[in-house]
This record gives C-alpha cells, sequence and structure tokens, in this order.
C-alpha cells in the first residue's frame, strides 16, 4: 500500500489527519503541488486525473477521493470509529461531510481558484484546463462566510458536528476551516465563539499535533 499525498492541500490533509487519528503507518510520497509534480507523466501513469490524494492498494488498484480513501481505511481499521456506530449516526456523519463539502469547501475553491495568483487556466483540478471567472471570487467569498456561520448555529447547539462525539465530519470541517482562513486571510472566529471553541479542541487533538506544520 502507498498514499501518495501532500500536506499542503485540504484533500490529501484530511486524509493525513484521518490517518493520524487511526495511528496507522502507511507509506507515504510527498508531492508538492505547488511546485507541480502531481502533473508530471510518471504520475499521470498512476493517476490520469492528476489530483491528490490517491492510494494504492497491494494489488494496485488505486483510490482517489478523500471521502472514499477514508471510508476505505475505516472499513479496514474501525477503531477508534469515525464514520458513526450504526445507520443513523452514519448518515448524519455523511449528511454534515456533504454540507461541509458542497457548501464550505466549493466556495473556498471558487474564491482561490478564480484569484489571478492562482494562475489562468486553472479554474477547476485535473489536467483539463478551465478558465478562471473572476465573478466568482466574490460568491466564494459569500459562500464561506454562510457555510461557517451555518457551522455556527450548529454548534451553538452541539458539541460537534454530526453526533455527539468527534467524526470524520469534524475532521473534514476543520480542515476547510484552515484552508478559508489562509485563503481569504480572515480571522473567521470573529463573532463566532462556539465555532472557535470547537476548532480549539479539535486543535490540541494528539493526531492534529501530529500532522502541524
Amino acid at each position: 500500500m502507498k498514499l501518495y499525498y501532500f500536506p499542503g492541500a485540504p484533500s490529501p490533509r484530511k486524509v493525513g489527519l484521518f490517518i493520524s487519528e487511526k495511528g496507522l503507518d502507511i507509506p507515504t510520497e510527498i508531492l508538492n503541488i505547488r511546485a507541480g509534480e502531481h502533473r508530471t507523466k510518471k504520475f499521470a501513469a498512476t493517476h490520469p486525473g492528476l489530483t491528490l490524494p490517491v492510494l494504492v492498494l497491494d494489488d494496485g488498484a488505486c483510490i482517489t477521493e478523500s471521502l472514499a480513501i477514508a471510508h476505505y481505511l475505516e472499513q479496514e481499521n474501525p477503531e477508534p470509529n469515525l464514520f458513526g456506530l450504526d445507520s443513523k449516526e452514519q448518515a448524519l456523519v455523511l449528511m454534515w461531510h456533504d454540507i461541509a463539502m458542497f457548501e464550505g469547501y466549493l466556495g473556498i475553491q471558487e474564491r482561490l481558484r478564480n484569484s489571478p495568483e492562482f494562475g489562468e487556466a486553472r479554474a477547476l483540478p485535473g489536467p483539463v484546463p478551465f478558465e478562471q471567472i473572476p465573478a466568482l471570487i466574490k460568491r466564494g467569498e459569500k459562500r464561506i462566510t454562510t457555510f461557517f456561520d451555518k457551522v455556527e448555529r450548529r454548534l451553538s447547539e452541539s458539541s460537534f458536528l454530526a453526533i455527539e462525539r468527534y467524526t470524520y465530519a469534524d475532521l473534514a470541517t476543520y480542515i476547510y476551516l484552515e484552508f478559508a482562513q489562509r485563503v481569504t486571510g480572515k480571522n473567521l472566529y470573529h463573532e463566532r465563539e462556539h465555532l472557535a471553541d470547537w476548532a480549539e479542541r479539535i486543535s490540541k487533538r494528539p493526531a492534529v499535533t501530529a500532522i502541524a506544520d
């Protein structure tokens, strides 16, 4: 088994934190996305989509997408449980994961990938060039604000997002929060006291401190 990974990008970082939470030791090759190391012919032979993370199994099968990799590792290593113990818990974890992905992460990506500093024709990940749409910068910022307001409301009534303990939904949203603050340069804790408390508790988890930059 081998993981292709880059700790500075949110999708592979989620997998890195998940592996840390599980206490797993998986051989890893770091590909620096900022230097374009994931866009080589050599890596394309492994994953033509040219995205990270990628988990290559012992039989040669490749699993891409952070949720799919985390799900596979959860099934193979069920303790500690991060996806829920029964059908209701699992549904709530996946529900909040999807809320975080579609309402939060995609807004952050709109803000980042349509910015001039990101580079032309890189508005979407992968090998196919897509032109930027500058108008999406403001929309992305609005989506970020709306999403973290929603998280704040949820955390005002619950200690964690999906159920009353830390799960993959919290893990993913915490990574998105880190990412959003870097992209926007804003203090997203301002007037969001429950979000700030939640993030502080997660930041002190041993698995989080183990992968700190």
